[in-house]
Order: C-alpha cells, then sequence, then structure tokens
C-alpha cells in the first residue's frame, strides 16, 4: 500500500513538471528585456493568449538558485511576485497596452511567473 501511494505521488510530482516545462515552452521565443530598479526582467509573450510570462535575469536567477542550494532550501531568496508583476506591468505599457489590466498572476515555476490581462475592445 505504502508503495502504490509513493508511486502515484511521485508521479504526480513528475506530470506537473512536465506540465510546466510545457506551459512554459508554449511562449513565443522571443525575450524582451525589461529594466526595472531592481533587476532587468525578461518577459516573453504568450502567441495565441493575453498572457505574458516573466522570469528574472539569468544572473539573478542563478544566484538566487545557489544561495538556496547552499542553505539547503532554508532562504528563500526569489524575487517576489509583486515585482515580476511590476515588470509585466511596464511590458504592457512598453507595448502600447497601458490600458490593459492584469487580471491575475501566479508562480509558473521558481523563478517564472505568469500574468493573465484584458484589454478593453
Amino acid at each position: 500500500m505504502f508503495r502504490t501511494v509513493t508511486l502515484v505521488l511521485v508521479a504526480g510530482v513528475a506530470l506537473a513538471g512536465c506540465q510546466t516545462v510545457n506551459r512554459a515552452l508554449s511562449y513565443d521565443q522571443k525575450v524582451h528585456q525589461v529594466k526595472m530598479p531592481d533587476d532587468t526582467y525578461r518577459v516573453f509573450e504568450h502567441p495565441k493568449e493575453d498572457v505574458v510570462m516573466t522570469t528574472s535575469s539569468i544572473g539573478t536567477a542563478i544566484g538566487a538558485g545557489a544561495a538556496r542550494g547552499a542553505t539547503l532550501g532554508l532562504a528563500q531568496p526569489f524575487t517576489p511576485e509583486q515585482r515580476h508583476e511590476a515588470a509585466a506591468r511596464k511590458f504592457l505599457d512598453d507595448t502600447g497596452r497601458a490600458n490593459c489590466k492584469i487580471t491575475r498572476g501566479y508562480l509558473l515555476a521558481q523563478p517564472q511567473y505568469e500574468f493573465f490581462y484584458e484589454c478593453p475592445v
């Protein structure tokens, strides 16, 4: 019984990881750089949905991962969602969509966030 439950849990975690990777790969691979006071974020636009994905600069992401690894996961040095949302907002503003509203966002996988937006017609 324990073995079956463990196998189901491991399979579920692996499947969730695959879904996250597949979701990230569904974005246009063109990288948009958005300079913010704390970092230069990379923003990716989904080609078929009103959604953008943000991620920290490569240097920041590597540094956060190294700090987390060095503390055996005790430190959580990743950039908070509010800063990612501010970068998504600036991207929309800079690309002529200042009238669009970010409706929701969530952590896709550290350090990537997705933000859905709606634009008035």
